[in-house]
Order: C-alpha cells, then sequence, then structure tokens
C-alpha cells in the first residue's frame, strides 16, 4: 500500500499528465479603435496618460534609408491622435526613421537606423546617444540601462547611465526585446522563434521550440500573469503564448502587426498596423 507521500506524488504526475493542472486563463482581446492618419507606425509605446508612436514615413521597401523625414506621434490612452509631429526632423537635429522606444528617466529614446537617439518628454529636438549599429530596431529599458536589438548583426547592446556599452548573445535576426521579473526576452524575424536571453552575457539564448506556430516575428510584451503577447508580421496575427511555454493561441488576426505597446496596468493593447498606417487599441480580459 502506498504512503500519504506517495499518493501525492501519483496525483500530481496525474493532473500534469492529464492537463488538469492549474493553469493560467486564456486571454481574449476587445476591440476599442482603430486610428487612422500614420506613415508607416512601427512602435507603440506607453507613457504617464500618453501614448507613442513612431513613424518611418517611407515609401514601401524603403524603411532602412536615411531620409530625414521620420517623426514620433503622441495619443491619448484610446488611441486618438494629440499630436501628429511632436518630434520631427529638423536640419541641426536629423531624423530619418524612428523605429524601436522606451523610456527611461527623463527622456523617451528611439532607434533611428544606425543609430540611438533621445529627447526629454518634453519634446524638442532629438539628440544622438549611440552610433554605428547596422539595424537598431527595439528598446527596452531596464536598471536603468537602454538594450538596443540590431536586426541585422544578431546582436543585443546594453547602453548604461554612463554611455559605456556590452554585447550579450542573442540570435539571428533579432528584433523585439522586453523584460519581465528579471528575465530577458526576444524575439527572432528570421528564425521565427522566441527566446529567453541571458543579460549577464554569460550564457546562449534559450529557444522556446515554438517557431512552427509563426512567420516573422516582431514586437513582445509580456502580462502580469508571465503571459507573452507576440506579434507576427507576416503572419498577421498577434498571439499569446502560455506562462509554462506550452500553450499559443492566437489573440487578433490582424494585417502586418508592428512593435506593439501594453499598458498592463489598463489592459490595453496598441498595435501598430505598418503596411496599413494605422494603429488598433484592444482591452484585453481574461477567460474564466
Amino acid at each position: 500500500m502506498k504512503k500519504p507521500r506517495e499518493w501525492i506524488v501519483v496525483l500530481a504526475t496525474v493532473l500534469m499528465a492529464t492537463g488538469c493542472a492549474r493553469q493560467s486563463a486564456p486571454w481574449v482581446a476587445e476591440h476599442v479603435s482603430t486610428t487612422a492618419g500614420f506613415d508607416v507606425p512601427e512602435c507603440a509605446l506607453v507613457g504617464d496618460g500618453v501614448v507613442y508612436v513612431s513613424n518611418i514615413e517611407r515609401l514601401p521597401g524603403e524603411y532602412w534609408s536615411d531620409d530625414s523625414k521620420g517623426y514620433v506621434s503622441v495619443l491619448n490612452p484610446e488611441g486618438g491622435i494629440e499630436t501628429k509631429r511632436w518630434v520631427e526632423s529638423h536640419p541641426s537635429a536629423v531624423l530619418h526613421g524612428p523605429k524601436g522606444m522606451c523610456l527611461s528617466g527623463k527622456y523617451i529614446y528611439f532607434t533611428d537606423n544606425s543609430r540611438l537617439m533621445r529627447c526629454t518628454l518634453e519634446g524638442g529636438l532629438p539628440e544622438v546617444v549611440a552610433d554605428g549599429f547596422g539595424k537598431a530596431n527595439d528598446l527596452v529599458e531596464n536598471g536603468g540601462s537602454v538594450w538596443v536589438s540590431d536586426i541585422l548583426h544578431g546582436k543585443v547592446f546594453c547602453i548604461a547611465p554612463d554611455g559605456s556599452q556590452r554585447e550579450i548573445h542573442a540570435p539571428e535576426g533579432i528584433n523585439g526585446i522586453t523584460f519581465f521579473k528579471g528575465k530577458m526576452f526576444g524575439v527572432s524575424w528570421s528564425l521565427h522563434e522566441i527566446y529567453e536571453l541571458d543579460p549577464t552575457g554569460k550564457n546562449a539564448p534559450q529557444a522556446f521550440g515554438l517557431a512552427g506556430h509563426f512567420i516573422n516575428l516582431d514586437g513582445i510584451e509580456v502580462l502580469a500573469d508571465g503571459t507573452l503577447i507576440i506579434s507576427d508580421f507576416m503572419g498577421n496575427k498577434v498571439s499569446t503564448v502560455s506562462p509554462d511555454r506550452s500553450s499559443v493561441r492566437t489573440l487578433v488576426e490582424i494585417t502586418s502587426p508592428a512593435d506593439i505597446g501594453l499598458n498592463r496596468a489598463e489592459g490595453l493593447l496598441y498595435i501598430p498596423h505598418f503596411m496599413e498606417d494605422k494603429l488598433s487599441v484592444y482591452r484585453l480580459r481574461q477567460i474564466r
């Protein structure tokens, strides 16, 4: 006859095998609004009572050219445009094609082809913080440092507050990056995969093993329960990945979703339609 402790082990094993173990409830998205009038919107970033949207403002296929035409818009939380050209290119502070963005201290940072740039939260002229990247794509702030993904060279750089740089291991085609509870995650455009990265730079990226679900990955965010939200640009969908990495669900079917923004406190998801010059807002809720 089994001892009580042995029965507990057996029961736990059965529950896991039959999928009855406690898991995070699935998420659904309810459409709130869609706003047109952008110029190749690439990234949505949630700020304090506002949403920033980077605009590449390019002809099709010229998303990485230095043409001095890019700008950043400011929206209200519902997705309405408050200031279309809040920050834009100026002869003394040229801005080409802003893409990924993040906030750190009194600044908003944005990538601009080969450069990392910033301006104050009051706006004004942008300034160059770092240069020499292949194709600087996404940004995330963590611990006061700004992290930059270079999709061309398959690298991630950490830019410390003092301006010093260091590089960590990253997969080919690294695109969206984010942090959640001390862990770093990223998605690869060319390898169609999600990775856990090591911010110390000691270990190689660890793949989730979910590449079969996606085509070209762009943005990544994490909900409070650990569910990941992934935008699949060429797959024309935004998906959720369960905290245990075992389940992938389509959250929204949408054309060319780029770098998504998340207001975790309000449960609002902001999705730029890269090829359609629009941005959609969705409210997230869990099915209980």
